[in-house]
C-alpha cells in the first residue's frame, strides 16, 4: 500500500516539475523573443514633431554656468530628455487613457511636466511628476482626458526647475488610439500577461506593450526574465542605452 502511494506521489511530483519547466521555458522564450514590430497598416501621423527648443538635456539654468546654453554638441541618449517611443516618435494605443513613459537624464530639476495636445495644437491636459532621483524613467496617465479613436495627439515632457516654471526645454511624441484587430483580440483573450506584452509588440501596439511590461517589472523587480524582456523591447526601438535606468511607479 505504501509503495502504491509513494509511486503516485512520485508521478505527481514529476508532473509538477515538468509543468514548471515547460512554463519557465515558454516564459523565457517570450522574454528572449520580445521585440517591437512597427505597424505597417497604420498611416503616418499628420502631426509633426518639432524636436524641442534649444536643448533637450533637462538641465536647469543654474547648471548652464558651466555648459553654454547653445551647446551644439550632439549628446548621447542617456543625456537627453526622451519620450519612450519607437525611433519615429510615434506610438499606437488601444486604450482611451494610455500610460506615457519618459526618460529623465541626470538633472537638478525638481519635477517634469507632461502635456497632452489635440490635433489643433491646443493643450488639453497637464500633469506634473516630482523628481526624487535622476536619471529615472517616469510615467503618467491622463485619466480625465480619454483619447478619441483615429485621432493623433502630441504629448510633451518638459523639466520644471526651482523657479517653479517649466524650462523651454522639452521633448515630444505622437500617439494615436486605434481599434485592435479581431485577430489580436482573440489571441489576447487566451494569453498570459507576458504573452499579451509579446502580442502587443508584434502587432505594433507600443503603449500597451511597454506599460504592461513595466507593471510586471515594477511588481517583480528582481525577475531576470522580465529584465531581459524589458531590455529586448527597448533595444528593438533603439532605447537600449537607457534600458537599465530605474523605473518609478
Amino acid at each position: 500500500m505504501l509503495t502504491k502511494y509513494f509511486h503516485r506521489y512520485v508521478v505527481l511530483l514529476a508532473i509538477a516539475i515538468l509543468w514548471e519547466i515547460n512554463t519557465f521555458s515558454i516564459f523565457s522564450e517570450d522574454a528572449h523573443a520580445l521585440t517591437f514590430e512597427p505597424p505597417t497598416s497604420s498611416p503616418a501621423p499628420k502631426t509633426t514633431i518639432g524636436g524641442g527648443r534649444r536643448s533637450n538635456d533637462g538641465l536647469c539654468l543654474k547648471n548652464r554656468d558651466i555648459q553654454p546654453r547653445e551647446d551644439k554638441t550632439k549628446k548621447s541618449l542617456e543625456q537627453q530628455l526622451t519620450p519612450l517611443l519607437p525611433p519615429n516618435k510615434f506610438g499606437l494605443t488601444v486604450s482611451a487613457n494610455p500610460t506615457f513613459f519618459a526618460y529623465i537624464p541626470k538633472t537638478s530639476a525638481i519635477a517634469v511636466e507632461f502635456t497632452l495636445e489635440n490635433q489643433q495644437g491646443k493643450g488639453i491636459a497637464r500633469k506634473t511628476v516630482a523628481l526624487t532621483t535622476t536619471p529615472s524613467i517616469v510615467n503618467v496617465q491622463f485619466d480625465k482626458n480619454p483619447l478619441e479613436v483615429g485621432k493623433d495627439y502630441k504629448w510633451l515632457v518638459s523639466v520644471i526647475c526651482e523657479t517653479g516654471d517649466p524650462e523651454d526645454i522639452f521633448s515630444e511624441g505622437i500617439i494615436r488610439r486605434i481599434i485592435p484587430e479581431s485577430t489580436l483580440l482573440s489571441k489576447l483573450e487566451k494569453a498570459t500577461v507576458i504573452e499579451r506584452v509579446s502580442l502587443y509588440a508584434k502587432f505594433g501596439i507600443w503603449h500597451e506593450a511597454i506599460a504592461d511590461l513595466a507593471n510586471l517589472l515594477l511588481a517583480q523587480p528582481n525577475s531576470p526574465e522580465l529584465k531581459t524582456s524589458w531590455l529586448n523591447l527597448l533595444t528593438s526601438s533603439s532605447l537600449e542605452s537607457i534600458a537599465h535606468t530605474p523605473l518609478t511607479n
